[in-house]
């Protein structure tokens, strides 16, 4: 089979299944569980270093590099007063620099940053504790750094 083949198991078209899973969120979600680990992988990109498709190479390896940073990140926009602004950055100092934009009203500006996905919830919270206010979540769906 090709596509989902958890579905197999339901469908009774099999006993058992061997699947290459990443999470294994589908393989939970048709009701199956992991009997055996069978190995471990990983992708790696090799390049002979006197290719002569260096340009190419490098080009996949700053694809590559931006698809992982998409995967693990999300960017936060938020709106901030000014005079809070230096605390709030402090909580979201992106992978370089914030983007800092002056809105119509003065006293305030927005604020968008890289976070990890994994501290996105909590970096909501501790902005909202400061007064932070149209605090919004984006998917990145790829990038380049």
């Amino acid at each position: 089979m090709s596509g989902s083949v958890e579905a197999a198991c339901g469908l009774g078209l099999a006993e058992a299944v061997v699947d290459l899973v990443e999470t294994g969120t589908t393989m939970r979600a048709a009701g199956l569980e992991v009997v055996e680990e069978i190995t471990a992988s990983e992708a790696q990109l090799i390049a002979n270093p006197q290719s002569k498709h260096k340009k190419i190479v490098d080009l996949l390896k700053q694809r590559i590099g931006g698809y992982i940073t998409a995967t693990k990140h999300v960017m936060i926009t938020y709106n901030i007063l000014k005079t809070s602004l230096a605390v709030a950055v402090k909580l979201t100092p992106g992978k370089s620099s914030p983007t800092i934009t002056d809105l119509e009203n003065k006293e305030y500006c927005s604020v968008s940053s890289l976070v990890l996905k994994s501290e996105a919830a909590e970096k909501m919270d501790q902005l909202t504790a400061v007064g932070a206010l149209d605090i919004l979540l984006f998917n990145i769906v790829n990038s380049r750094m």
